[in-house]
C-alpha cells in the first residue's frame, strides 16, 4: 500500500490507496475509492470521537478523547456499532463500545490550509433503539460527488443512551450528547478533510430527525452547526419523549433480581449488569399505555426534557416555549415527510386488525392530554375511527384508510412546525417537502412484508440520497428513479451549500422549479399557509398546499379541545403547567 500525505488535494484514484491525516487527537489512516462518476474520494471509517462509554462511563455523558492510544489509528474499515435492536427483525447486535464516526470527502486539506467544502453530519434512524451508520446502509457517494464532506455517526441507543436517574447525576439524553460530541469533533477537525467548520449541516432521518430537532432547539448544540435537514422526524411525534423514566430504571433493576431501596443502589445494579442483558430486558419495563402501541413504537427509553440544574443539558424547556422565542431557532431548516408514512406500522398492525375495532382508543396519540383509561378516551377512539373508516370495520379492505390514519398521527408535527415557524422565526427560512414518488429506490417499503401500496413509505426518500450495498441501490441511468436520485441529491446538497435548495444564483437544468420557504405571518395574524414542495415524479415537482390539510384540521380540533392548541403537545416528564405554552 502507498502512504499519501495530507498535502495532496486529490487522491490518486487507486482504490484503497492509503492516506494519513493528522487530527487534534493524533494521526488517522484512511483509504481511497471511486465515486459513481469515476472520480476518486477519501474515506476514514471507525474514527473514535469519544472515550468508550463502558465501566464507570456507562450511562454518563460522553468524555472527549485527548490522544489516540496508537501513533497511527487504522481507519480503513468500520469498527463496532453501538448496541442496538433492529425495530423490524428485533435482532440485537453491536457493542457497548461503539462511539465511532465515518468521514467521506472528495479531497483532504490543501497545502495552503484552505477548507471550503460544505459538511453534512448524518444521524441514522432506528427508533433511537437500533440502527447504525455503516456504509453498508448509508454510503454517501452520490452526496460526496456533489462536492460535500459527509460524516455519519454512531451513538448510544435504548437504555444505554437514554437512562434517566437524576438523583444520582444521570440527567438523561446520553445518546443525544454523543451526537453533540461528534459535532464538536467535526468542528475541531473537519478542516483537515477540506470541510468548512462554519458550514455544517446536521442531517437526521426518522428518529435521527427527532434527535436533530432536539439539537435545533439546543443553544449549546447549535454552536457546532449552521443548518439542519430533518426527514420524517420531529420532537412533536409520539415516540419523541420518554414516559416514567425513573420508574423504568428501578423496574429494570428489579428484573435483574435485585430489590434496591435507593436510586444509588439502582444505579450500581445497572452498572454491573451485562450490557446485552440490559438491552434485552429493557422491553419489559414498558408502561401499561406503551404496551398498547404497535411493536414498532414500543420503545421504553427515549429523550427527556432535562432539569434546569443539568450541567450539559440538551433542552430544559418545552419545545414550544423554545420555538416561540422570536428568531430563537437561529438557523434555516429543510424538513419533510412521505405521503404514506403509515405503511411502516402495518408490519404489526395487520396481525391484529380486529383489535382496533374492539379498542379504537388505541388510535389516540399520547400527545393528547386526556386520561387514556377514561370513558372520554373510549368515545374519542370511536370518533377517530368514524372519521377515517365511516361505518366500515378495520379489516383488510380498509387497510388504506388505516395507513392514512397512522400517517396523519405522524404528520400532525408539520402543521405545528409550520405555524410556529411562520409566527415566530421570521429571520430564517423553513423549507418543507412531501415525497410521494414510488420507484425502484423506495427501499423503506421493501423492508415491510405486506402487500404493496402505492406511494412513499417511511424513509423511502433516504435511498435517493444514500447508497446501500445491502439494499442493492445501484440502478441503470434509464430507470426513472435514477433521475429522481439526481434531483434529490442536488436539492439537499444545494441546501448544505447555500441554505436554499433552489438558489437563484445557480442555473441548473436539473432543477426547473423554485422551492419557496414558509411564508411569515404576524404572531396573532391570519393567513397561515401550509405550502410545500410536492415531489410526485420527475416531471411533477412543484409548490402546492399540503394535500392532507383537510385531515390535519380534524386533528387540530382535537388538540384544541384537549390541549388548548395544536402546539401544546403533552410531554410526560413535564408538569401540566409546562405543557400549555400557547
Amino acid at each position: 500500500m502507498v502512504m499519501r500525505s495530507t498535502a495532496r488535494s486529490q487522491p490518486s484514484g487507486d482504490r484503497n490507496a492509503r492516506v494519513i491525516v493528522q487530527v487534534t487527537q493524533g494521526h488517522i489512516c484512511g483509504a481511497t475509492d471511486v465515486l459513481p462518476n469515476g472520480d476518486p474520494y477519501y474515506f476514514f471509517k471507525g474514527v473514535p470521537y469519544a472515550q468508550p462509554p463502558i465501566d464507570e462511563l456507562r450511562f454518563r455523558s460522553p468524555v472527549p478523547i485527548d490522544r489516540y492510544p496508537v501513533s497511527y489509528m487504522d481507519c480503513t474499515k468500520e469498527r463496532n456499532n453501538c448496541l442496538g435492536m433492529d425495530v423490524i427483525t428485533r435482532e440485537i447486535t453491536g457493542d457497548e463500545d461503539g462511539l465511532y464516526l465515518n468521514i467521506y470527502t472528495p479531497k483532504v486539506n490543501r497545502k495552503d490550509g484552505t477548507a471550503d467544502l460544505p459538511v453534512i453530519v448524518f444521524f441514522h434512524g432506528g427508533g433511537l433503539v437500533g440502527g447504525h451508520a455503516d456504509s453498508s446502509m448509508y454510503l454517501p457517494n452520490y452526496l460526496v460527488q456533489e462536492g460535500v464532506v459527509v460524516v455519519t455517526v454512531n451513538y448510544r441507543l435504548g437504555v444505554l443512551g437514554f437512562l434517566y436517574l437524576p438523583e444520582v447525576g444521570l440527567e438523561g439524553n446520553a445518546g443525544l450528547k454523543d451526537q453533540r460530541m461528534a459535532l464538536q469533533w467535526v468542528h475541531q477537525n473537519i478542516a483537515r478533510f477540506s470541510g468548512d467548520p462554519k458550514n455544517v449541516t446536521l442531517f437526521g432521518a426518522s428518529s435521527g430527525g427527532v434527535a436533530g430537532h432536539y439539537h435545533c432547539l439546543s443553544k449549546e448544540s447549535k454552536k457546532y452547526f449552521q443548518k439542519a435537514i430533518l426527514t420524517s422526524g420531529s420532537v412533536f411525534i409520539d415516540y419523541a419523549h420518554q414516559e416514567s423514566p425513573e420508574e423504568k430504571a428501578r423496574q429494570l433493576a428489579r428484573l435483574l433480581g435485585h430489590d434496591p431501596k435507593t436510586d444509588e443502589e439502582v444505579f450500581k445494579v445497572l452498572c454491573k449488569a451485562p450490557a446485552d442483558k440490559l438491552f434485552r430486558l429493557q422491553f419489559q419495563v414498558l408502561t401499561k399505555r406503551e404496551k398498547t402501541f404497535e411493536k414498532l413504537f414500543q420503545i421504553p427509553f427515549l429523550p427527556v426534557i432535562e432539569r434546569e440544574q443539568s450541567c450539559d443539558a440538551i433542552i430544559t424547556k418545552h419545545p414550544i416555549e423554545l420555538m416561540s422565542e422570536p428568531n430563537g431557532i437561529g438557523i434555516p431548516i429543510l424538513t419533510g415527510y412521505n405521503n404514506r408514512e403509515g405503511i411502516m406500522v402495518l408490519i404489526d398492525a395487520v396481525k391484529h386488525l380486529d383489535l382496533y375495532n374492539k379498542e379504537p382508543k388505541r388510535f389516540i396519540p399520547r400527545t393528547l392530554n386526556l386520561d387514556y383509561n377514561s370513558e372520554e378516551a373510549r368515545e374519542l377512539g370511536k370518533e377517530i375511527k368514524k372519521f377515517y373508516f365511516q361505518d366500515k370495520p378495520v379489516c383488510q379492505e380498509t387497510v388504506p384508510q388505516l395507513v392514512d390514519l397512522f400517517t396523519d398521527k405522524y404528520l400532525v408535527a408539520y402543521p405545528i412546525i409550520t405555524e410556529m415557524w411562520a409566527r415566530f422565526q421570521h429571520n430564517y427560512k423553513l423549507f418543507i417537502y412531501r415525497f410521494s414518488f414510488d420507484g425502484t429506490l423506495n427501499k423503506g417499503k421493501t423492508l415491510i412484508p405486506v402487500a404493496p401500496l402505492k406511494g412513499a413509505a417511511h424513509i423511502d426518500e433516504i435511498y435517493y440520497l444514500f447508497s446501500s450495498p445491502i439494499l442493492k441501490t445501484e440502478i441503470p441511468e434509464t430507470d426513472p428513479a435514477y433521475q429522481m436520485r439526481q434531483k434529490m441529491v442536488r436539492l439537499f446538497t444545494n441546501f448544505a451549500k447555500h441554505g436554499d435548495p433552489t438558489p437563484s444564483t445557480v442555473d441548473d437544468p436539473l432543477i426547473d422549479f423554485k422551492w419557496t420557504p414558509v411564508e411569515n405571518v404576524p404572531k396573532n395574524g391570519a393567513g397561515l399557509k401550509m405550502d410545500l414542495l410536492s415531489i410526485k415524479d420527475n416531471t411533477h415537482v412543484g409548490m402546492e398546499p399540503m394535500p392532507e390539510r383537510g385531515r390535519m384540521q380534524f386533528w387540530e380540533k382535537l388538540f384544541q379541545k384537549y390541549n388548548g392548541h395544536i402546539a401544546n403537545i403533552k410531554i410526560p416528564t413535564l408538569p401540566l403547567d409546562m405543557n400549555n405554552n400557547i
